[in-house]
């Protein structure tokens, strides 16, 4: 049948049209890929961690090319770090960035021909934190996937969000009715469950085999106990008689429900739970690099560092082994953080990622900063706003410092001078009546005299051997001295009489 004969006959062109516009389009639809958000949690509590993962579906088309930007409520999640840890790409566009303000995530990779041909290949990682109830939806805005074909065609045929329910935190109950119970339980014996290894339900720790305590009221028989990673299980080894505490060894990373209930007068009472948050591992540490712009003075960290189960919590910056600044791990955006560095030659930089357990990985760098050779300037009179600089052996002081320290011990030497010649004059005038005493026998008087001059006199001694005596000071010693030879001669001359 030739062409023009086909093109006539109405039946046979309807069949042909439709063989090619199916083979087309039906190439299309299975040559085609998808995008969507995967989550290990679909509901939350607020301040809950989950991990969500943008993942590819290729459907057997080879693909070399992905960007995408993803919008989430700001009032309801917080982006705590997004990373390209285990992506299918290795050549980024755009790296994988997100604002808590604006509220997206956005990223563009790319990978090498042959391309990435596959059903489950991750993009990118993101550790997303609750802060209130309500439904977090988590759309993609834009998004495009491209064939390994030489021209950039766009392959994707879907992609599909995530929504995140948040819910109230509350103590979970669970109301069974066994055969022959009563419908109603008991509530005296609820039983009131602690833990000396895990005393806040709210906080993470690194202890894998938790105990739980609580107290037995009296007239139970029996209790039943359960652990589970979800809050719909329920207590199943009954110890009879009744126990009071239980300890659950090598449990994994994640968020455990402990649960238990008594037994009374043949009936079992109200479940309670107990909720232990385990975080064992140390924080994934994909890549760390450090550069210092010398210009400005400024080191700048990048830390593709994150805590899949409780989320990092801190920072801690050491510089040529010093501890310099801890930094809450909001302050580092995107995984960025820029400090201050002004300490000169070669340094060593050391950063430690701590989660909210207290697990922590460390990286360490080095950078060098440059010395600036000021050339010597000609010697100019120093000006009201110099300091200027006096050194005595190995102290250096500024000169005003120096001025007034000489100042007051220049003081302190006239006040002592001044004292002592009050004394001193004291004494004068008590001698002056030496010649009226003499002319009885006041031979215990001037002994007591010569003893108060003599005692003075040790005085000035005394100081001249810690440091050199003032002129006036010198004058009072020679005046105590002739003094002293005066009373030695009056004493004699009273004896003799």
């Amino acid at each position: 049948m030739t062409f023009k004969k086909i093109t006539t006959n109405k039946v046979a062109y309807s069949i042909i049209v439709f063989a090619i516009g199916l083979f087309f389009f039906g190439y299309n639809s299975a040559n085609a890929a998808t995008m969507q958000i995967n989550s290990n949690s679909v509901s939350l509590s607020p301040g809950g961690i989950a991990t969500l993962s943008v993942v590819l579906n290729s459907e057997s088309v080879a693909i070399n090319n992905a960007d995408a930007k993803i919008m989430f409520p700001t009032d309801l999640l917080e982006v705590v770090s997004v990373s390209r840890g285990g992506s299918i790409f290795s050549l980024w566009v755009e790296e994988p960035v997100y604002s808590n303000v604006s509220g997206t995530i956005t990223f563009n990779g790319g990978i090498p021909a042959p391309g990435f041909t596959g059903s489950s290949g991750t993009a990118i990682s993101v550790v997303v934190k609750a802060k209130k109830v309500g439904q977090a939806d988590l759309t993609f805005s834009d998004a495009a996937v491209r064939a390994n074909d030489g021209l950039g065609t766009d392959v994707l045929r879907a992609k599909t969000g995530k929504t995140i329910s948040i819910i109230e935190k509350e103590q979970p109950t669970i109301k069974e009715i066994p055969r022959r119970e009563p419908e109603s339980v008991p509530a005296v014996i609820a039983l009131q469950v602690t833990s000396p290894t895990h005393p806040s339900q709210e906080s993470w720790y690194t202890d894998i085999s938790p105990v739980f305590r609580w107290k037995v009221p009296t007239g139970v028989t029996a209790v039943q106990t359960g652990i589970d990673d979800n809050t719909s299980g329920s207590p199943r080894v009954t110890y009879s008689p009744a126990i009071s505490e239980k300890t659950v060894k090598d449990l994994k990373d994640g968020v455990w429900y402990f649960k238990v209930r008594a037994r009374k007068d043949g009936e079992w009472g109200q479940t309670s739970t107990y909720i232990a948050r385990i975080d064992n591992t140390i924080p994934k540490k994909n890549n760390v690099a450090f550069s210092y712009d010398d210009d400005k003075k400024i080191l700048h960290i990048d830390a593709d560092i994150i805590d899949e189960t409780s989320g990092l919590d801190y920072y801690k910056v050491y510089i040529n082994g010093s501890f310099l600044k801890k930094v809450p791990s909001g302050d580092f955006v995107n995984g960025k953080y820029s400090i201050a560095v002004k300490t000169p030659g070669d340094n060593t930089i050391k950063l430690v990622a701590v989660d909210r357990a207290g697990n922590s990985v460390e990286s360490s760098g080095d950078f060098k900063t440059m010395t600036v050779k000021v050339e010597e300037a000609p010697v100019q009179p120093a000006t009201t706003n110099e300091q200027l600089l006096i050194t005595i052996g190995s102290f250096t002081i500024p000169a005003v410092y120096f001025i007034i320290i000489t100042l007051l011990i220049v003081i302190i030497l006239i006040l002592s001078a001044f004292i002592l010649g009050l004394y001193y004059s004291k004494l004068r005038n008590k001698i002056k009546v030496c010649p009226v005493l003499v002319n009885g026998d006041n031979t215990e008087a001037l002994l007591l005299f010569k003893k108060r001059l003599e005692k003075y006199l040790k005085v000035l001694q005394r100081t001249r051997h810690t440091r050199i005596l003032s002129k006036e000071e010198k004058g009072i010693k020679e005046a105590i001295e002739r003094d002293l030879d005066e009373l030695d001669r009056a004493i004699e001359e009273q004896r003799t009489e």
